[in-house]
């Protein structure tokens, strides 16, 4: 047993909450198992009701939140930003299996740095990129878990000034942010970010006057699970709005070698990604709505939607194309092509 004190000098909170949530979850009894995939007449149906146990409400997360959000009450049932939660459960996930590699002695630890992302631990050194022009690379160290392992990708930003060293930044990320309020697909959304920025008020660090700048981001790293999110939420001075507008989604992606950093010829070969699961936001306002969550159900070898207490087998075509106020909010690829070390 553990004291009140005791549970909360526990180094482990997140660990902890998921493996409840987890244990939450019962066998179904072998009769109303996946016995066999739905049929073709049964996958155009719309209603086609999936076998579940009774519903259980998550309060080992609402535990979770209110004990990282000391100062606000999380109210069982309020709306809270998916993505955010989604970041905040991988990265807690994350620093508390760093904790515990700490504590085994991990060499990988004691070789790295002991933050998982600290701007103060940056490394900073020169390498020759082509036709032997220096460049100057600061790079965010993070140690890996098998967290990271899954999720976690990097991005480099170069900054490129006219007579002088290009400066890159590479910073790890969880989710991949795409901006779609110019984009009506997600590829375009992906080349807009990769797309060269021309940038005003930039100083040579040689003569102190203003020169010619750009920037252009890449993706460094691709992870396993790759979880792009559309940001259909627009923050401005005067509030947040919803961007009602429908945005093109595949289920099969391609990230082409110009979206990457390295240009090898082992590497630079496209990136394939396959769809398995959406979270779409329904609902006018930012502020309020409603979210439910598409995911490919290998056993039916069909789309399932799962709506608060309702889950029910659907066609692709329902998944590819919301109706009303429904956007895709997050979208979660898994890697399908050979895997290798620099991903």
């Amino acid at each position: 047993n553990t004291s009140p004190s005791t549970e909360k000098k526990r180094i482990t909170p997140t660990i902890d909450s998921m493996t409840k949530f987890v244990k939450e979850f019962n066998h179904l009894p072998a009769g109303m198992r996946v016995g066999r995939r739905l049929d073709k007449n049964q996958k155009k149906e719309h209603n086609v009701l999936v076998n579940c146990d009774t519903p259980f409400e998550p309060i080992w997360f609402h535990k979770l939140l209110s004990g990282i959000r000391s100062d606000t009450f999380v109210v069982e049932g309020r709306q809270e930003d998916a993505e955010e939660f989604l970041c905040c459960l991988l990265n807690g996930l994350n620093d508390e299996m760093l904790e515990l590699m700490k504590l085994i002695g991990s060499e990988v630890v004691n070789n790295a740095t002991e933050q998982s992302f600290s701007s103060d631990e940056d490394k900073e050194w020169q390498v020759m990129g082509p036709k032997n022009k220096g460049a100057i690379t600061r790079r965010t160290e993070f140690t890996r878990t098998p967290i990271s392992d899954i999720f976690g990708g990097s991005l480099r930003s170069r900054l490129h000034r006219s007579g002088d060293q290009s400066t890159d930044n590479i910073q790890p990320f969880f989710t991949l942010q795409l901006n779609i309020e110019k984009a009506s697909t997600v590829r375009e959304a992906l080349e807009m970010l990769i797309c060269k920025n021309q940038l005003e008020g930039v100083t040579s660090s040689k003569t102190n006057e203003e020169v010619e700048a750009w920037q252009q981001v890449t993706i460094e790293e691709l992870p396993i699970v790759l979880v792009l999110h559309l940001k259909c939420f627009d923050y401005k001075l005067d509030g947040c709005s919803k961007i009602m507008k429908p945005v093109e989604f595949p289920i099969d992606l391609k990230i082409e070698s110009k979206m990457l950093s390295l240009k090898t010829n082992y590497v630079a070969k496209e990136k394939q990604y396959k769809l398995f699961a959406i979270v779409y936001h329904e609902g006018k306002e930012a502020t309020k709505g409603h979210y439910i969550t598409d995911a490919y159900h290998v056993g039916y070898a069909s789309w399932l939607r799962y709506d608060d207490a309702t889950v029910k087998a659907i066609p692709e075509e329902h998944v590819l194309n919301p109706l009303g106020t429904r956007v895709p909010y997050l979208l979660f690829y898994r890697r399908s092509d050979s895997l290798n070390k620099n991903k």
